[in-house]
């Protein structure tokens, strides 16, 4: 009896195992496009445009990331930006987005190499979107008119690999 509950219990768990790897492998979202701007060492200034232009192969569900890189020379705890996003139809979303880069003490945020540090924000998760050109603008929001410390600024799409 004791040998068939350890068996049991076994394949059960090898079962649970592999129903674990192919959801998990199913809903792997697939990287369409991943690209950064870098920011001049001088500064950020105010009416510098970021701008991303995606194509899009086919209608589905996307997520659209935004990443930030930036280092120790920045001096507050988040980062304020405006984030147009341009469909091929020409409609335009506007947002105002709050990346938080450090916590309440202080420590950055995100994953760190040397003394820069990359947060990574959602932009749109699951959204639903058509073919062709999308463009994305990113400009800093900070009230500041050249906002030193930031190194990149990127955009990265994935699709879910059951729409692709």
């Amino acid at each position: 009896m004791v040998i068939k509950t350890k068996t049991y219990k076994c394949l059960r768990s090898s079962v649970m195992l592999l129903l674990s790897i192919v959801l998990c492998v199913a809903c792997t979202p697939k990287e369409l496009y991943n690209n950064h701007t870098d920011i001049p060492v001088d500064g950020w200034e105010i009416q510098d445009v970021q701008t991303f232009a995606i194509d899009i192969p086919a209608q589905g569900s996307y997520d659209i990331d935004m990443f930030v890189r930036h280092n120790n020379d920045y001096k507050y705890r988040n980062l304020w930006l405006f984030v147009d996003c341009i469909a091929p139809d020409s409609t335009v979303v506007t947002d105002t987005v709050n990346i938080v880069l450090a916590d309440h003490y202080g420590r950055w945020n995100g994953a760190g190499w040397g003394s820069y540090y990359q947060v990574e924000h959602p932009l749109r998760h699951t959204h639903r979107l058509d073919s062709g050109t999308h463009i994305i603008k990113i400009t800093q929001a900070m009230r500041e008119y050249k906002l030193q410390g930031v190194a990149n600024v990127g955009v990265k799409l994935s699709a879910c690999s059951e729409d692709k």
